[in-house]
């Protein structure tokens, strides 16, 4: 009859002692510092909220990526290696009014490029990410200008080109921007038709003078 208490007691002490160490494991769950599968959601929920903003502002960049690209006559990238921010604002300030510089992700000029004609861009946006050159109406201009930024602030040239549905190498970048501008093509070809007059008024002439001399020499006595 005696031991009848203690049993009950030691079953009872067992019993505490179990939902204490229950309690305990509960609340370590939830300590900081300590994983917790409670907190994951939580985690999720955040990182789902940066992409989706990130997706938004994705959206915004393709778009004007898309008014660049439609504004432009040619294209072209160098390396964005060690380039700085000071440095890519000197670029900029230094191109002709209407080209513009943009450090833009491969993928996203990619995306911009599908469906129009500066499609085959995604063989040239290869490698690591570059800063691509939109060329509005003086690609000679922006290609010189360019050139001596890049040997100021020793860059790298031209990575690739795009002009008219075909891709152009360092080289073929150089090329382009050896032809003449607009300006100069119509200076030359003003030039031309101011010369065509001059020759033509120049050639009537001399039909008189020369009809008068053979006019003259038929009829001249025999010596």
């Amino acid at each position: 009859s005696l031991e009848s208490p203690g049993g009950g007691g030691e079953a009872a002490m067992m019993k505490k002692l179990c939902l204490f160490a229950a309690a305990v494991a509960s609340a370590a769950a939830f300590a900081p510092g300590l994983p917790s599968a409670q907190r994951v959601p939580s985690k999720a929920a955040l990182t789902n909220l940066h992409m989706g903003k990130n997706i938004y502002e994705k959206k915004d960049i393709v778009k004007q990526v898309s008014e660049d690209l439609a504004s432009s006559q040619f294209i072209f990238s160098t390396e964005m290696k060690q380039i700085t921010v000071p440095q890519i604002r000197e670029l900029r300030w230094s191109l002709p009014e209407d080209s513009k510089a943009s450090c833009i992700k491969n993928r996203l000029l990619k995306r911009a490029a599908a469906g129009t004609e500066w499609e085959v861009v995604k063989d040239a946006a290869k490698g690591s990410d570059n800063l691509w050159v939109f060329v509005g109406s003086d690609i000679k201009g922006t290609i010189k200008a360019f050139k001596a930024w890049a040997k100021k602030e020793k860059k790298a040239g031209a990575k690739a080109g795009v002009l008219e549905g075909r891709i152009y190498d360092e080289k073929g970048v150089d090329a382009i921007g050896d032809l003449p501008s607009k300006d100069e093509l119509y200076a030359q070809i003003a030039g031309c038709v101011k010369a065509v007059p001059t020759q033509m008024a120049t050639a009537v002439k001399e039909v008189p003078t020369k009809t008068a001399r053979a006019i003259k020499l038929a009829f001249a006595p025999d010596a």
